[in-house]
């Protein structure tokens, strides 16, 4: 009885970590278990169905939108060409401004589905983390000095690889820095540290800015969400979710945690030798 009641358990944990395909095994003999088992299973192919079809309506949105903005986007192009006055010219480059947020969002929304209804990591290769941190930091640093913020680096000296895709996991870290030091004040320090295991390459990105409510922490992850304190800093409200879903891709896990004061954000992904 307790193998099967864990069997449900662990059921439920791979769907809340992302495989809605999983489903309960029956065991053909009719019992109470069997029934809950049916009941659980029809449940969650609903929802699956559910989630694929709202997954499906943002997905043609944001496409079928991206060529009339893009269109919208040439005829501004060419407005803007064209002699006018101070006030239209403000009021093109605000229009042209808007559009190109627009389009971020789409592209942001697009790129999100794709990895949601991918299994496979695109051009999958060995990658060094500690190359693409080095990377990262040098062009961020400059960044935080103007905004007076100290940025710190301490990495573990092995060459820490994972299986990946280059690409999506230098977004992903961008995207971690650039909210630190956007949602950071003048006088903050940003640490980036890494260290490895045999199995997994942990990298912890902390500051000592406000951070993030405990009960907010999962909630910043979902699609378009920004808490009210970030109302004023300029962004889609996608960032974490990109991030959330490049380490998912990755088979990693991501976990936000309380600095005291400010946020610390641990990165971890599987190790993967390049022998």
């Amino acid at each position: 009885m307790l193998g099967k009641i864990e069997t449900i358990s662990q059921t439920a944990r791979d769907i809340m970590h992302g495989d809605m395909s999983r489903r309960l095994a029956l065991n053909t003999s009719g019992d109470e278990f069997d029934h809950l088992a049916t009941s659980l299973n029809a449940m969650l192919e609903k929802n699956e169905c559910l989630i694929t079809s709202l997954h499906q309506v943002t997905d043609d949105i944001a496409h079928d939108m991206r060529r009339p903005l893009a269109h919208l986007g040439q005829h501004l192009d060419e407005a803007m060409q064209q002699p006018h006055s101070p006030s239209q010219a403000d009021a093109l480059s605000h229009a042209k401004t808007n559009l190109n947020e627009a389009l971020e969002i789409f592209s942001s929304l697009l790129k999100l589905a794709q990895m949601e209804a991918g299994a496979d990591i695109p051009d999958n290769q060995n990658v060094s983390l500690r190359g693409i941190l080095l990377s990262i930091t040098d062009i961020y640093r400059p960044i935080m000095e103007e905004k007076q913020q100290t940025l710190s680096v301490y990495l573990a000296q092995n060459e820490m690889t994972c299986s990946g895709n280059k690409v999506l996991l230098v977004q992903m870290f961008s995207n971690l820095l650039e909210n630190a030091t956007n949602h950071c004040p003048a006088g903050s320090t940003i640490v980036v540290s890494s260290f490895m295991s045999d199995t997994t390459n942990t990298i912890i990105i902390a500051d000592n800015g406000p951070g993030i409510p405990e009960h907010e922490r999962e909630r910043v992850f979902e699609k378009m969400v920004r808490l009210d304190h970030s109302r004023s800093i300029p962004g889609t409200g996608l960032g974490l979710s990109l991030v959330k879903a490049i380490v998912r891709l990755h088979h990693g896990r991501i976990t936000l945690l309380d600095n005291a004061p400010g946020l610390c954000c641990k990165i971890q992904l599987p190790y993967h030798s390049k022998k």
